[in-house]
């Protein structure tokens, strides 16, 4: 019975090369036919990207180019300006700007300026050309071509100050010439630009007759961007030609693939015969024995079956082979799973497995004890689910079950009714997967669910306490910001009007001085209770700091229902507050800005209406202005005058770097100094830092005083390591600082130019900028840490932050924000100190408690685990001759400042 299977494989093999054959041909021209149809796809596909890419490119430069020669315009304008050239009288203003011109014009870009007086007459010159271009710039107001230069120009007109002759105007002329079209052209691009028809510029000197090609250059127009306000005037138009040289041809872009297929095609017609027929008997070999093995399930059995495909080594072999372990795999998986269920029962996460219509299939004993019900009667998890989280889980169910999702993580509520937790919801935290069968349908879903009740309640807690006033539980400033741009956004969408109101108590100081702080702080309490109780359910009340309040008001239909807001508040405190069994009267002085009128802009807002209410201050405080209403010699003037003498005070070393001591927790012994930054201005005194550091950010001046004040405290380390002090130096960086290129090397030049170790230095970065930038950061942040520096994290706790980037900013200590300080003696604020110092704890990293200014707090704070501690009951910030002095006495015995 043997002799009749071989000529039927005989002739399976032959049909087999036939059909091969035949197959290998037909994918031949198959592969001819798709790879033509795709060549001239893709060759169309390629022109359009790089027509769209061209075009892009340029519809970009040119509005940006236009926009840069405006501002070139704008500054020098703004320097002839500041230069005050123009107001000095007419003999001697011309040649001085003529001067001044020739001085800065080799770093200017325009060929040509004319200035014009009020009327419109010109009354000075400069350039070349400006005589014969002005005669023709009135009927030209943006472009110009002059025929007899051969040039076009770009004009600009610019309002200029001329002194007591009042508002004049700087005329500019911008020429756009062969070596401006070279210096826009991108690789592979040559451009020309047309004005009216005619040829102005070119970027090569490639003849005009061969861009016309088209199957050597692609060509695009792009008009020049057009000012709405030029109607009627020609622009020129930006002639791009892209050479298409780099085009791969057809007949490369073909042969390629079909020359493979010959090639593989030969390749197995050659082998086949040969392959064939051993094959296909040792392949019957293993359908054999497993067949035999479905039916006697005997694994003795089994080898004899499979001995023809045991012959040769290879893939049939290790198939073969993977016949006899499959018993023995199908055994031991068994096991395991009987091990994974018994592990399962161990954890206190539960596993659960449902279908789509919650019913649960499968779950372990630790569902049971989370839904605290017997096993067995939790058949439905839609049933354990709060009812508003319901939707949320059927919604994300349905996208796992019709395969939109593969995994969701989501955090639900369960029902508290019946487990004895006093009525309190249990949160979970539910990662769920989708499992699809071999068809590829999702028919369960299963999901880890772990009880995360007490991480969702510290969370809550952390973020009222970042977004709430420690003193009045009011909105901070985090949270009034977020409160205004949904309200500006609403506004705008509604044509409605926003107020901002500054509010601040008078003469608040005499109530501190007289009565205590506790006084001062129960006379803030008990002023936003009434304040609260005159406003509207959407208006926010927050504190802006000491005693500024800030009232949001959203939805206001006109300038009249803000100031009847304003008015009620007022009205408010005409009676006294109660304060300790007295009864204090207190005014207050309110400025107010209002959306749109005022500005559309939040920062700009905030800024009006605090210099309204310090006008409000000025004009005898009780007082209500609005910061339209003001007049021009309102508060504004301070404020420029401070930002104007910033710059001379950095550039002038006035700005000082004082020093706070830093001790121990437990002797009070001193272990490093916090540098801290302060400014007495001639005129108006001691200027706080929360006025002078934000002017410095904005002028651009940060950097500078940043470097300042961290070479004066190198130099005061030098002093006190001379003095025999070993002491760390810690000192704020900024973002601009942290991220400027070559800041780790000059930082460790400027170390080693006095003898220093880069580990006596602790870089204090707040937590804002250290947890948003961390990842753009990161490559400084690490050559910080190589090279020696201790990295602390100021402020911690008034931020959004997580302990995976706490990790990646691997610093070596935190300092607790002073607002977590201030609660230490309440539950909660308790409760979140001790949080902290714990989390510092396992991520190894010593901990700086800030603001302590009682024994009683150093104490609790020593108790709790805290490193070190820093507050005026130590030492207040001082200079440093001051600090030599106070480290003398601490040396010979540490104590806590008696004053």
């Amino acid at each position: 019975m043997s002799p009749s299977p071989r000529p039927q494989r005989g002739a399976l093999r032959g049909q087999a090369k036939r059909r091969l054959l035949l197959i290998g041909l037909l994918v031949t021209l198959l592969i001819f036919a798709v790879t033509s149809l795709s060549y001239r796809v893709l060759k169309q596909r390629d022109l359009e990207q790089r027509r769209e890419q061209v075009r892009a490119h340029y519809n970009q430069l040119l509005p940006r180019l236009g926009s840069q020669q405006l501002s070139q315009g704008l500054q020098l304008a703004a320097r002839i300006e500041f230069s005050r050239i123009l107001e000095r009288p007419s003999a001697e203003r011309w040649p001085m700007l003529t001067a001044f011109l020739n001085a800065q014009w080799s770093f200017s870009t325009f060929s040509n300026l004319v200035v014009l007086d009020p009327a419109g007459k010109p009354i000075y010159r400069h350039g070349a050309e400006s005589d014969s271009l002005l005669l023709q710039a009135s009927q030209a107001p943006h472009w110009l071509y002059e025929p007899q230069y051969h040039q076009l120009y770009r004009i600009y007109r610019i309002p200029l100050w001329l002194g007591s002759e009042g508002q004049g105007q700087l005329v500019l002329f911008k020429t756009l010439s062969h070596s401006s079209l070279s210096e826009w052209a991108i690789p592979q691009t040559q451009l020309e630009l047309t004005h009216e028809g005619r040829l102005v510029a070119r970027s090569s000197a490639e003849p005009v007759d061969a861009l016309d090609d088209p199957a050597r250059y692609l060509r695009l127009e792009i008009p020049w961007p057009r000012d709405e306000a030029a109607e009627g005037q020609t622009y020129p138009v930006l002639l791009a030609y892209r050479d298409l040289g780099d085009l791969l041809p057809h007949g490369q872009f073909v042969a390629r693939p079909v020359a493979l297929a010959l090639l593989i095609l030969g390749l197995l017609w050659y082998g086949l015969g040969r392959w064939l027929g051993g094959t296909v008997r040792r392949i019957e070999s293993l359908g054999q024995g497993a067949r035999r093995y479905a039916r006697q399930h005997d694994r003795n059995q089994l080898l004899p079956a499979l001995a023809p495909a045991l012959e040769r080594d290879d893939e049939i072999k290790d198939t073969a082979l993977a016949f006899e372990h499959l018993v023995a795999a199908i055994e031991e998986r068994e096991q395991e799973q009987l091990s994974y269920l018994q592990t399962l029962e161990l954890l206190e996460e539960a596993v659960i497995e449902f279908n789509a219509e919650g019913r649960i299939l499968r779950a372990s004993p630790a569902w049971s004890a989370l839904c605290h019900q017997e096993d067995g009667q939790c058949d439905c998890i839609h049933s354990q689910i709060h009812p508003d989280d319901l939707p949320l889980l059927k919604a994300q169910a349905e996208q796992l079950f019709q395969g939109q999702k593969q995994g969701v993580t989501l955090r639900l509520r369960l029902h508290a009714k019946g487990r004895g937790r006093a009525g309190h919801d249990l949160w979970i935290e539910a990662r769920l997967l989708a499992f699809a069968d071999r068809h590829g349908r999702v028919e369960n879903v299963r999901g880890v669910l772990r009880d995360i009740t007490q991480t969702y309640t510290h969370e809550q807690q952390i973020s009222h306490m970042a977004l709430h006033d420690a003193l009045t539980e009011l909105p901070n400033r985090v949270l009034l910001e977020d409160r205004f741009k949904i309200a500006l956004r609403l506004a705008a969408r509604n044509e409605e009007m926003v107020g901002v109101c500054f509010i601040d108590l008078d003469h608040f100081k005499l109530v501190n001085d007289s009565l205590g702080h506790k006084a001062g702080d129960r006379l803030l309490l008990s002023f936003a209770d009434r304040l609260q109780q005159s406003l509207r359910k959407g208006d926010t009340l927050a504190r802006w700091g000491g005693d500024e309040f800030v009232l949001l008001l959203p939805e206001m239909q006109d300038e009249n229902d803000i100031r009847t807001v304003a008015g009620k508040v007022i009205s408010a405190l005409q009676q006294p507050l109660e304060v300790m069994d007295n009864e204090i009267r207190m005014t207050l002085s309110m400025g107010v800005a209002v959306y749109p009128n005022d500005s559309e802009e939040m920062e700009t807002l905030f800024s009006q209406a605090d210099r309204a209410m310090f006008f409000a201050k000025a004009q005898g405080r009780n007082q209500l202005c609005f910061f339209h209403d003001m007049s021009s010699k309102g508060p504004g003037k301070q404020e420029l005058y401070i930002q104007n003498r910033l710059a001379a005070a950095v550039e002038q070393g006035l700005i000082q770097a004082w020093f706070q001591p830093v001790v121990d927790s437990r002797s009070h012994a001193c272990t490093s100094l916090e540098v801290l930054a302060r400014w007495q201005d001639a005129e108006n005194g001691w200027i706080s830092p929360a006025t002078f550091i934000p002017m410095a950010e904005n002028l651009g001046l940060i950097g500078a005083l940043g470097n300042k004040i961290l070479l004066d405290s190198l130099d005061a380390l030098c002093r006190l390591n001379q003095l025999g002090y070993d002491l760390w130096v810690a000192v704020n960086i900024s973002k601009r600082q942290l991220f400027i290129p070559g800041f780790v090397e000059w930082l460790l030049q400027e170390l080693a130019e006095r003898g220093l170790r880069p580990g006596q230095l602790i870089l204090e970065i707040t937590e804002s900028v250290a947890l948003s930038d961390v990842e753009s950061g990161a490559d400084t942040v690490q050559r910080l840490r190589g090279a020696g520096f201790h990295l602390a994290i100021d402020d911690f706790g008034t931020g959004y932050s997580s302990l995976s980037q706490l990790h990646e900013m691997q610093a070596n200590e935190l300092k607790i924000d002073i607002s977590f300080i201030r609660r230490l003696f309440q539950p909660d604020g308790k409760t979140m100190v001790q949080a902290i110092i714990r989390m510092a704890q396992a991520l190894e990293m010593k901990t700086v408690a800030e603001g302590v200014e009682t024994s009683e707090c150093a104490e609790l704070l020593a108790q709790m685990g805290a490193d070190c501690l820093q507050g005026y009951l130590f030492g207040k910030p001082m200079p440093l001759a001051e600090f030599e002095l106070w480290l003398e006495r601490n040396r010979q015995e540490p104590r806590i400042a008696t004053s």
